[in-house]
């Protein structure tokens, strides 16, 4: 066997150090991959658990390891000139509205609601420049504080003038445990690697789970929650509304608040905190600060708000829903609650929603208000005692759901979620008092169609008056 000449052992030498070389500025440049299973030492912190690969490409995995170590380094309050939900993103292409986190909603996430991109240019004032896009047409992150990331999924949801867009991202291990079992808040930030020349996040969130206080029981198997569709100035219509829905059995209430011009709102919400604390809470929904002004001005984002309550609020209760305060939901005999009625006949089906169609209350003549009509001192359910004789059938339901077996949402019905069932009429209405605030003419609501029906008056009407002297301190 012929030993290798010197010249030929040089060349084997040089060829070996050349090769080391590149494979040194190779580990360097792609710490992405190699950091961790080599125990590469680097001139900068990785984050706590170590960085895991994401992203598609090699320059978006090196795009998003650069912003999460950026992100790690960020004491919680930095002056990082990051919009803070709500917002519109620093790219443009998104206008979030709000972000919640949910251990029923596709595992444990997060979600941001965003107006429906086709919106954003209608509801933005003129001067702010953005640049919508579709979900399918970005690519989004969510890095939290300790840098680990993890991608974010996206739906657009339409369904005639329902719209709005949701992004869900997992939380990290480290989200996780902050969240739960820490009880902290955690500051989240969304990244977009849509396009290439972004080095930063597009906009931040602060989230924090709402403390589980349910008045009746610590149990969600028991709870009923309603949130109100977003208030307009009708917070003198509140309490009774309140007070009725508690005599039925619901035992949270969420108040979407967009206004509270005569800080009428606020003394409710005190005398509800000082006798019954836990039972109402407060969602501030307003965005005068964005100058923002909804497609459909007298809805004010009720969509988005929807689903807010939905991920909100879905992991605290068995079965929630959202009614504007004209709408109340009444047990018919022999039930005295909704409670009694849904346990009987839904308490373990698994089913997404139950429909419940109007049955419109009208003012008895067309054109003008009777004097007890007219009354604003008496109780809704005092003041109408006419109603179309069937109920309304083509529109205008409202349903009960159960969170964690729904995924979006419109108005009047679920989207996407397990079956929609239908409850007897005998036992369950909608009486949705048309005309509570003003004149309104509906289906069966016509001169001679109506019929008088004052079952629910005789039953609810003494005992609502109680339940409000009660919580003003008058009994």
């Amino acid at each position: 066997m012929r030993r290798p000449s010197s010249k030929n052992l040089m060349l084997v030498i040089l060829c070996i150090l050349i090769l080391f070389t590149l494979l040194s500025g190779y580990i360097y440049t792609n710490y992405t991959f190699l950091a961790t299973i080599l125990n590469t030492p680097t001139s900068y912190s990785s984050p706590a658990d170590g960085w895991k690969p994401v992203g598609h490409t090699l320059d978006e995995q090196n795009l998003l390891h650069d912003m999460s170590i950026v992100v790690a380094a960020w004491p919680e309050y930095a002056e990082d000139n990051i919009p803070t939900v709500p917002c519109l993103s620093a790219d443009g292409h998104l206008l979030v509205l709000s972000v919640a986190a949910s251990r029923i909603r596709y595992g444990v996430s997060l979600t941001f609601v965003t107006v429906y991109p086709t919106d954003i240019k209608t509801v933005l004032p003129k001067h702010i420049s953005s640049h919508p896009l579709s979900s399918n047409q970005q690519s989004l992150w969510c890095i939290f504080s300790d840098g680990s990331v993890t991608p974010v999924y996206t739906y657009d949801l339409k369904y005639g003038n329902d719209r709005v867009s949701l992004l869900d991202c997992p939380l990290s291990q480290f989200a996780n445990d902050q969240l739960w079992k820490l009880n902290q808040t955690i500051r989240v930030y969304l990244a977009s690697t849509t396009t290439k020349d972004r080095q930063i996040p597009i906009l931040k969130a602060f989230v924090k789970v709402p403390v589980v206080s349910i008045t009746s029981s610590n149990s969600s198997q028991e709870s009923f929650t309603l949130c109100t569709s977003p208030l307009h100035n009708k917070a003198n219509y509140l309490v009774q509304w309140i007070e009725f829905h508690r005599l039925v059995g619901f035992s949270k209430f969420i108040i979407y608040n967009t206004t509270d011009t005569d800080n009428y709102l606020s003394t409710v919400i005190n005398m509800y905190t000082q006798k019954y604390p836990g039972l109402v809470d407060v969602v501030q929904w307003n965005f005068s600060t964005l100058g923002l002004v909804d497609t459909l001005i007298d809805r004010y984002f009720q969509v988005e708000a929807l689903h807010d309550c939905l991920i909100r609020y879905g992991d605290q209760s068995e079965w929630l829903g959202m009614l504007d305060l004209d709408e109340y939901i009444v047990p018919l005999p022999p039930y005295e609650t909704i409670v009694d009625y849904i346990h009987e006949y839904f308490g373990r089906r698994i089913i997404g929603s139950i429909n419940l169609w109007s049955q419109f209350f009208c003012n008895k003549n067309t054109s003008a208000y009777t004097p007890e009509e007219n009354d604003t001192n008496c109780l809704t359910i005092e003041r109408f005692t006419f109603r179309a004789r069937n109920r309304h059938k083509s529109g205008r339901e409202k349903y009960l759901y159960r969170p964690r077996f729904v995924q979006y949402l419109s108005i009047h019905h679920q989207i996407i979620g397990l079956s929609k069932e239908h409850p007897s009429e005998k036992h369950i209405t909608l009486a949705h008092y048309v005309s509570m605030s003003s004149l309104r003419t509906m289906p069966g609501c016509g001169f001679n169609e109506t019929v008088e029906d004052t079952g629910i008056r005789n039953r609810f009407v003494n005992r609502v008056k109680d339940a409000i002297a009660t919580l003003m301190n008058k009994h």
